[in-house]
């Protein structure tokens, strides 16, 4: 995909800028750092570094599983605008969506599988990517 800066993207950068773009807009900052991986019938994308300063204190407060259930609700508002992305970026239906923060260390993990392609065949070019870069 060709961006409005003239540089073109593989998929797994789309949906990692993707990610970090829908983590800003629903909890006011974004991950540092965002990798994804497309296999077959999974896309995984591993985010670091995304909590906010109100999470970040309480997960030093001992509140972890506080900031697990808050991250869950939060995880359920985004899934639709996750799950568009990924179908918009690959073309191909997700069936399930799964998602999990851990407070520390400060990661997170958006899976989503996908819909077996028509006939079953094989992915030509199963695709990664990483952005390792602080992304604001």
């Amino acid at each position: 995909m060709e961006t409005g800066d003239g540089k073109t993207y593989s998929p797994a950068t789309q949906i990692s800028k993707g990610m970090v773009s829908i983590y800003k807009d629903v909890m006011g900052r974004g991950p540092t750092k965002a990798r994804t991986t497309i296999a077959n019938d999974m896309v995984v994308t591993v985010l670091e570094d995304s909590l906010t300063k109100g999470e970040r204190s309480l997960a030093a407060q001992d509140q972890a599983d506080a900031v697990r259930k808050l991250r869950r609700n939060v995880q359920s508002v985004m899934s639709s605008e996750i799950t568009k992305l990924v179908e918009m970026t690959l073309h191909r239906e997700v069936l399930c969506f799964l998602s999990d923060h851990s407070p520390d260390p400060d990661y997170a993990v958006e899976v989503l599988l996908l819909a077996p392609r028509p006939g079953g065949q094989e992915a030509e070019d199963d695709d990664s990517s990483s952005i390792s870069e602080p992304l604001i």
